[in-house]
């Protein structure tokens, strides 16, 4: 499916900023495990979310408009609820950083904006960017 190709092409990317992200911090900081499984933790669940996003949305398409309406709210609230037991249990854990997680958890949402930016200033250029 196109649009699924769409998602998974951000996903990649998440991964791949994800592993520079690791690196940079497994090279720069001392005592860096927990802040590389924060962000690793922050990551994955923030691509398992933005896929769990598009079938939610994929399945709402073909509900009535009250229907769709109850399932994307409902949907909603489930991850919303997921994000918080991630953060909670990034808290709790001794393992994992709490702030690496959080932002960890924004790196789908970076990921796109960074594209959105790159491809903006690449047509502001004519291509040569």
């Amino acid at each position: 499916m196109m649009r699924d190709r769409f998602t998974n092409e951000y996903i990649a990317m998440t991964a791949g900023a994800m592993l520079i992200v690791a690196g940079i911090m497994a090279i720069t900081i001392r005592d860096s495990k927990p802040y590389i499984l924060g962000w690793i933790f922050g990551c994955l669940i923030s691509m398992a979310m933005f896929k769990l996003m598009f079938f939610t949305l994929t399945r709402a398409v073909e509900k009535t408009e009250k229907d769709a309406t109850t399932f994307t709210r409902i949907h909603y609230f489930l991850r919303f609820l997921l994000y918080a037991v991630v953060l909670v249990v990034a808290a709790k854990a001794e393992y994992l950083s709490l702030a690496t997680t959080f932002f960890g958890l924004l790196a789908v949402k970076n990921v796109i904006l960074m594209r959105n930016l790159f491809d903006y200033l690449r047509r502001k250029k004519g291509g040569g960017f």
